[in-house]
């Protein structure tokens, strides 16, 4: 099968390793999760269910709540108008669904977006309330992020008080490992052994290359792997284009690729005669990358649902037909499972490997010892 494969291509890599239902119930066709990392202040934003997303007209747009009271504004919903209201000290802003006038203390701003509602959640265009609550807006184009300051928390930047990383990270207390984030529970840090690579010095371990371009790089390749794979659905599924994203995003350099592709070919059966339905993202913490025996390894925050399936306990190519180093388990549907686990990375490549790192196993979600998840209903 697919990890076994794997393990021959990159011999020396160590691979870490709900309820079923009856009858499948119509589900609507599965759109897919991308995820957008908000860090507000130092600290990333939570979405406990609707995530941010690009609109039509290339607006970033985030659930009011969460962003604007981080941002220390006061949130109320009127029913009868479908309007939101953000009040601080000084402002009162006011958004109506649809329009694409909002106020600024009574003063109509003309906007090209409007905001909108999704899943029960109201959307809000996110550089324009973040500016009117006086706060900086920066894309971070490597990370695939953004990042907002206000002006209270730029003066404890600017005074030392408290210390960013490269990501926009407020930094915790560091320990012999790690060099910890202020807004990561303690738990994560248990979910792999080696330690942080910032806190090596690179050429010493042999990854001459390690820096933030690179870190990022080896990121998105994480995130575009697990974009195809935990955004299944049994009917629209396209063997082409899953496959592409499989190979293209791991360190195979053209080594054992046949064999994969062969294994992809068998899941994608499974997921048509299984009826999965799933959606979710992997989102990989840039600062939290660390040193693993072949590659980098990355601690990586993930988030998924399965809508539908027969079986449960094999859903996603990381929980199908799993080796002894990984677990298999029935999940329940319709909830959200969130939580962190260790991507592991490498590559068949013997010059320039740092260039070259892709994903070496596809049991990472799952590995005995090396994931903790919860459910968000």
């Amino acid at each position: 099968m697919f990890k076994k494969i794997i393990a021959m291509a990159v011999a020396a890599a160590v691979i870490f390793g709900g309820i079923g239902i009856n009858s499948v119930t119509a589900a609507a066709v599965n759109e897919g999760q991308i995820i957008l990392p908000v860090i507000v202040n130092g600290h990333k934003v939570k979405f406990p269910d609707t995530e941010p997303y690009v609109d039509e007209n290339g607006r970033t747009m985030v659930p009011v709540r969460f962003v604007s009271e981080k941002l220390g504004g006061e949130v109320k919903w009127n029913n009868e108008t479908n309007t939101v209201t953000i009040k601080t000290a000084g402002k009162d802003i006011s958004l109506t669904i649809g329009s694409k006038t909002p106020t600024v203390n009574g003063q109509t701003i003309e906007l090209d977006t409007a905001a909108a509602k999704v899943d029960g959640r109201t959307m809000v265009p996110l550089r324009f309330v973040s500016e009117a609550l006086d706060s900086k807006v920066t894309w971070d184009a490597g990370a695939n992020a953004v990042q907002i300051t206000d002006a209270t928390y730029q003066a404890k930047i600017d005074n030392g008080s408290v210390k960013l990383d490269a990501w926009g990270r407020e930094l915790g207390i560091a320990d012999d490992k790690w060099n910890k984030l202020a807004d990561m529970p303690s738990y994560v840090y248990s979910l792999y052994s080696y330690a942080d690579m910032s806190n090596k010095e690179y050429a010493s371990i042999g990854f001459n290359g390690a820096d933030k371009s690179h870190i990022d790089m080896w990121a998105s390749k994480i995130r575009n792997y697990y974009q195809a794979q935990l955004n299944v659905d049994y009917r629209t599924i396209d063997e082409v284009s899953f496959t592409k994203a499989i190979v293209s995003n791991m360190g195979l350099d053209n080594y054992g690729t046949s064999q994969v592709k062969s294994a992809v070919k068998q899941y994608i059966a499974w997921v048509k005669k299984n009826h999965i339905v799933a959606k979710g993202y992997a989102d990989p913490e840039n600062s939290l990358v660390a040193h693993g025996r072949r590659g980098p390894v990355f601690l990586t925050h993930f988030k998924f649902m399965i809508v539908q399936a027969y079986d449960t306990a094999q859903t996603f190519m990381d929980n199908y037909d799993v080796s002894q180093s990984s677990d298999s388990f029935k999940l329940k549907t319709g909830v959200w499972y969130d939580g962190y686990s260790s991507v592991i990375m490498g590559t068949n490549y013997a010059k320039e490997q740092e260039d070259h790192f892709g994903l070496i196993a596809n049991e990472n979600m799952f590995a005995k010892g090396f994931y903790k998840y919860e459910v968000v209903m």
